[in-house]
């Protein structure tokens, strides 16, 4: 039994098929046509299959409608082959999903059924949405044995507040109606404190779908997670605005902004950086019985003016853009961290 666990958070996640329909019309190119759905994740795939487990924003439907009410009113609805990502999922190592995003319901309440009996059959955990208020809500959770201790690992996924996300698109769960799960501290913070009270067990990460695109952090997202913390959080992993953000370290927890995009095949023109990142966290069992964590970022990058984008390992030329940018707010961090090159993957342990 080994002593120490490792789980990989990654960010938004979709395989892009009503991109690549689009630009196979219009370029006459498809990444997907022309070199396969493995492409996408050939050059992390060592890493994903390097940890026990990964988790990532699962930032589509998976379903093969057609109709959806949104379709006027919504500008992008996103949607996958199921035939083809799960396999790209299973072979990669990523074993659970949030679906707590602005794109789980672009096909409507038959969608995200879809979508999540597709993930169930598979034995894909999903969480952030459900066909109610009190499903939508669950964290996904997981007892995980270290040596000779126990862990319970906590995951609440969920979308920010948006007007028109809950006026006009009917997106967020309710007691009866299906949805994703409204996460902000006025919903979250009481599940976080009951947890942390009655399992001393308890590992709690957030990770939130927050922020607006293709921008930096905003003091509302700085705020929620600090409220997060505040409540008992032990980790905040952000994701949504589809470009990476920084980190900070507050009252002891560390809190990553935004992952950024992880698998992601859309030209976004020069409107955001390529710069992307997975966070392992790792646990490990001391000598006094005690479990201790840690969480070192793996640096990824993505052409994002690509029509044709591939997720790889930063090369050792953009270390400096890429730390720049990590620890922006974070110089005492930046200070501290770790960085390693194994092999021409590098990772950077900050806590």
């Amino acid at each position: 039994m080994s002593n120490v666990y490792k789980i990989g958070f990654w960010g938004d996640f979709t395989t892009g098929e009503n991109y690549q329909a689009k630009y196979d019309l219009t370029e006459h190119i498809s990444v997907l046509r022309q070199y396969g759905y493995d492409y996408l994740l050939e050059k992390v795939s060592g890493i994903l299959n390097s940890f026990d487990f990964n988790i990532v924003n699962l930032e589509t439907t998976l379903t093969a409608r057609t109709n959806s009410s949104l379709t006027h009113k919504k500008t992008i609805l996103h949607w996958a082959d199921a035939s083809k990502i799960i396999p790209l999922m299973k072979k990669n190592n990523i074993q659970a999903v949030s679906l707590g995003n602005n794109h789980s319901m672009d096909y409507d309440k038959q969608g995200l059924e879809d979508t999540i009996n597709i993930l169930s059959g598979e034995n894909i955990c999903y969480f952030g949405a459900g066909l109610n208020l009190h499903n939508a809500g669950l964290p996904f959770i997981k007892q995980i044995i270290v040596g000779n201790s126990k862990v319970n690992l906590y995951v609440f996924g969920g979308y920010k507040y948006r007007k028109d996300y809950d006026e006009d698109f009917k997106f967020y769960a309710g007691a009866n109606k299906e949805g994703v799960y409204l996460l902000t501290p006025e919903t979250l913070n009481q599940s976080i404190r009951a947890i942390k009270t009655s399992d001393k067990n308890a590992l709690i990460v957030v990770f939130p779908h927050f922020g607006f695109d293709l921008m930096k952090k905003t003091q509302l997202q700085i705020d929620y997670a600090h409220s997060f913390v505040d409540a008992g959080a032990d980790f905040v992993f952000g994701h949504g605005p589809h470009m990476m953000n920084s980190v900070e370290m507050y009252n002891g927890k560390l809190i990553l902004y935004g992952l950024g995009n992880f698998i992601f095949p859309a030209n976004f023109g020069a409107k955001v950086f390529s710069y992307n990142m997975g966070a392992l966290l790792t646990l490990k069992e001391e000598s006094n019985g005690g479990i201790s964590t840690g969480v070192t970022v793996y640096p990824t990058y993505m052409d994002n003016q690509s029509y044709m984008p591939q997720t790889r390992p930063i090369f050792e030329s953009e270390l400096s853009d890429f730390m720049d940018l990590l620890f922006e707010d974070s110089q005492d961090l930046q200070n501290s961290a770790v960085v390693n090159n194994d092999n021409g993957v590098i990772s950077i342990r900050i806590a």
